[in-house]
């Protein structure tokens, strides 16, 4: 954790490390099954807990990718919570 990551802000993050690793597991099982439709099905519920968790990491703690920065009117990529 980083020095200035708050436990919650560590939690989600964590929370969103695990939703992503899940989902890549699940396309890379698709690699080679690429007719399981239920492996399909719980991939794409995969991938939407990751933007879910993505989307609340962002909006408590800081932006993780540059088109998620700035959305509130302010340049805040490499100013406001990014860097304190």
């Amino acid at each position: 954790m980083a020095a200035d990551m708050t436990p919650r802000c560590a939690a989600l993050l964590k929370k969103l490390s695990e939703a992503e690793f899940f989902a890549l597991d699940l396309k890379l099982y698709l690699d080679t099954h690429p007719d399981d439709c239920e492996a399909i099905r719980i991939y794409r519920e995969a991938v939407k807990q990751a933007k879910a968790c993505r989307q609340a990491f962002e909006a408590e703690c800081y932006p993780l990718r540059c088109e998620s920065a700035g959305k509130d009117g302010d340049w805040d990529w490499l100013c406001g919570k990014w860097i304190k």
